[in-house]
């Protein structure tokens, strides 16, 4: 209940805001919208158009929360929460069974409110429900095929949870899904057979004769599961919406940079220290039982093998790809999470051993928390500038409530009772997620979105067309209602404002003066000044510049107002 209700303020509070940014999650809300609109329950339209980037399991979750709730951006956001919901609980799980009660406690917590997490459990993604059902399957994988005590029966329930993990999780972004937790999970399973094989000096044929017979039960699973659904987008749309799924959208967006910038092989590293923030710095734990196993005078846990694996086969994966992102990594967080737990977890149990005085590491990683938590609350209030429509009182509110948390960090850090610095760090994550919720990413009245969105309704009633030319690029049709014609060159731009029929485009400031200097007619009928929340980033949190941050969005007509 305290890991739920922790959850709830970090993954759900607030959810309704900011509006569907313009980023992919506007694809998603406004294909979720459309197959709830239409009916079509097999295949997913954005604008009116299939929709073949990703499989259909997130686009059903958003459309039946739609149909339950009502379609709007809390709506949308839902199943991503709940699957960071989903995540909390799953690693608390893992973390009790493989340790204990302490180390599931904190685990949980550490999952519930790692800044990456937060950031991803707070838009219409399918990259935490993927990350939640791969955690799933490793997790199943792991109790059905390598932790000794699961036998019987019981390993037959650990596998079928397994097929329905995979099968979810193929659903939901392809491939990758099945990938990762057998990567993980099938070296130390192979192990296995060949170790029952020495213990018993025989050859470990049954023993992978078992093996195999267990990994056909969730395969059989996942099949079922997947399968009528491809099979009617292939009876729909031919087989080369197949090659197009498994070939374009999955191995050349792994191998080659058609759909992501090329990224150095390093990129996750950063992304990674960054996700499990305000809790990485913790790390700092790690190094004395790592130098003790390094010195061999301490020997290595199974788990902790299990769990290093488990982190660094999807790390490696990632890695080695062409196309980066870095939401992409967030099936590596839940098994650092459970590592960082069990160390926290020892080091507070060594402190309070010893009776008095602070743990030195546990002291230096909490300050750097600390400190960056401040930096924060700094950033916050820079960021104001950005924010011109709103009130700068909830802006510098925030960031006094996020650096006296970093303040209360530190001092816990310091403090002979480090036993609360856990607690510290936790309320920290809390206030800094809803301070910055309330203030930098949710302002009062509508959106920049929203106002254009209601100018093109007012100025275009009926079915004049629109057009849409280098801004808002995904979130404008989810605010408006009706499809929108997509304007990606110059020429474009030119040709659709010379129709001889009345039209309208929604388009840069600058973009606009520069089509009139090409001769384009074009009248302007309103502007909104705009700053896109969903790209922020820590360069425009540190270095906030409106000359260049804020955008001016203008609505024009090629026929002269009346």
């Amino acid at each position: 209940m305290l890991l739920t209700v922790l959850a709830f303020l970090t993954f759900f509070v607030g959810l309704g805001r900011p509006a569907i940014t313009d980023s992919d999650e506007a694809f998603y809300a406004q294909a979720g919208r459309e197959m709830a609109e239409s009916g079509d329950w097999v295949t997913p339209h954005y604008n009116r158009q299939p929709r073949f980037e990703k499989p259909v399991l997130f686009y059903w979750l958003v459309a039946l929360t739609y149909l339950a709730a009502g379609i709007g951006e809390l709506a949308a956001r839902i199943p991503s929460a709940l699957a960071g919901l989903g995540l909390v609980l799953t690693a608390f799980a893992c973390a009790r069974r493989w340790y204990d009660d302490r180390t599931a406690v904190l685990a949980g917590a550490i999952t519930a409110t790692s800044f990456g997490y937060v950031a991803v459990a707070r838009q219409a993604l399918p990259d935490l429900s993927l990350a939640c059902f791969i955690t799933a399957a490793t997790w199943t994988g792991f109790e059905a095929l390598v932790v000794p005590r699961s036998a019987g029966r019981g390993r037959r329930g650990w596998l079928a949870a397994a097929g329905v993990a995979l099968a979810a999780a193929f659903l939901t972004k392809g491939p990758v899904g099945v990938v990762l937790p057998a990567l993980i999970v099938g070296p130390p399973a192979v192990w296995r057979c060949l170790v029952e094989g020495r213990a018993r000096a025989v050859r470990p044929g049954p023993a992978f004769a078992r093996l195999a017979g267990d990994v056909s039960l969730p395969a059989v699973v996942c099949a079922a599961l997947t399968l009528p659904w491809f099979a009617a987008m292939t009876a729909t749309h031919g087989v080369a919406y197949l090659e197009r799924f498994f070939f374009a959208e999955n191995l050349e967006r792994f191998a080659t940079a058609r759909y992501n910038d090329p990224r150095p092989i390093w990129y996750y590293a950063p992304i990674v220290l960054g996700g499990l923030l305000p809790w990485s710095p913790l790390m700092l734990v790690w190094w004395r039982p790592v130098r003790r196993m390094l010195a061999r005078a301490r020997r290595i846990e199974p788990a902790e093998i299990w769990l290093g694996l488990w982190a660094a086969a999807p790390l490696v994966f990632y890695s080695i790809s062409v196309g980066k992102q870095p939401r992409y990594v967030l099936p590596v967080l839940p098994p650092l999470a459970i590592l960082l737990a069990r160390g926290l977890s020892r080091a507070l149990a060594r402190q309070a051993a010893a009776g008095a005085g602070r743990n030195r590491l546990l002291a230096a990683g909490g300050t750097v928390s600390g400190v960056v938590l401040l930096l924060f609350g700094s950033a916050a209030a820079r960021a104001g500038v950005l924010l011109s429509d709103g009130s700068p009182a909830p802006i510098r509110t925030a960031a006094i409530l996020i650096i006296l948390s970093g303040l209360g960090v530190v001092l816990a850090a310091l403090s002979p009772r480090q036993r609360l610095l856990p607690a510290a760090l936790a309320g920290a994550s809390v206030i800094t997620t809803l301070s910055l919720q309330y203030s930098v990413l949710s302002r009062p009245g509508p959106e920049p979105v929203e106002r254009m969105a209601a100018l093109v309704r007012t100025a275009g009633s009926g079915d004049l067309p629109y057009g849409r030319y280098r801004v808002f690029a995904r979130n404008l049709l989810y605010y408006t209602g009706r499809p929108h014609v997509e304007l990606i060159t110059p020429e474009q731009l030119h040709v659709f404002l010379a129709s001889p029929e009345p039209v309208l485009c929604v388009l840069p400031d600058t973009d606009l003066e520069q089509a009139r200097a090409n001769g384009a007619t074009a009248y302007e009928i309103g502007r909104v000044a705009y700053f896109d929340t969903g790209r922020l980033t820590l360069r425009t949190l540190l270095w906030p510049d409106p000359a260049t941050d804020l955008q001016t969005v203008v609505l024009a007509t090629n026929r002269a107002p009346p």
